[in-house]
């Protein structure tokens, strides 16, 4: 007998294996998420530069730092710069009507006011009151307050002097520089404030 031909089965298919994905396949989504992943860094960072150039700088408080020309909000609403000012030697005040510490200094201020104004001296007044101007306003009458008030409504100089409790006062010359940092409240009339008060127009 004749070997008879081997036959194939019949319905089967041969098996051709897929061939492996490229490198560049697997690489695409891997490269689109650090792309995402570094975009947002870079605008995380771009934001976050933009706020602090937008902040106002702080200035360090000591003796003998001279302080930019900042910008005084009157109760008025009207704006006036610290350098135009033409007192010999200012007296800064930062204070608020809920602030027992700050109304029970407030008469020894209205004393030293009342005794070197005409030789060149002032005190101004920062209000750190939430809604200024009513208040502030009010209670200046109420204490005999007759030196030049200004609000910080925005808290913009207190961002400026890291202000965190009130009384904070400072005396400056007509240069802005820092003569006396003062925290708390004292008694201002005192005799040793007016050989200082008098020091300082002499130098000035």
């Amino acid at each position: 007998m004749e070997d008879s031909p081997e036959l194939e089965p019949t319905g089967s298919t041969s098996f051709v294996p897929e061939p492996p994905p490229s490198r560049k396949r697997l690489f695409i989504p891997v490269i689109v998420i650090l792309t995402v992943v570094v975009a947002s860094l870079l605008a995380i960072k771009a934001s976050t530069q933009k706020q602090m150039k937008s902040r106002p700088q702080q200035i360090e408080l000591s003796e003998g730092v001279v302080l930019p020309d900042l910008e005084l909000a009157g109760m008025d609403g009207g704006k006036v710069q610290l350098g135009e000012l033409p007192y010999k030697v200012m007296l800064i005040n930062f204070w608020a009507t809920w602030c027992e510490a700050c109304i029970e200094e407030m008469p020894s201020l209205n004393q030293l006011r009342e005794k070197f104004n005409p030789k060149g001296f002032e005190i101004l007044g920062v209000n750190v009151d939430e809604n200024p101007r009513p208040v502030a306003t009010t209670a200046a009458v109420k204490l005999g307050m007759k030196f030049p008030l200004f609000s910080d409504e925005k808290g913009e100089l207190g961002e400026i002097f890291d202000l965190h409790a009130i009384p904070l006062t400072l005396i400056i010359n007509q240069s802005r520089k820092i003569l006396m940092v003062e925290p708390g409240g004292r008694d201002w009339n005192s005799e040793e404030i007016h050989q200082l008060i008098e020091k300082w127009l002499n130098e000035t």
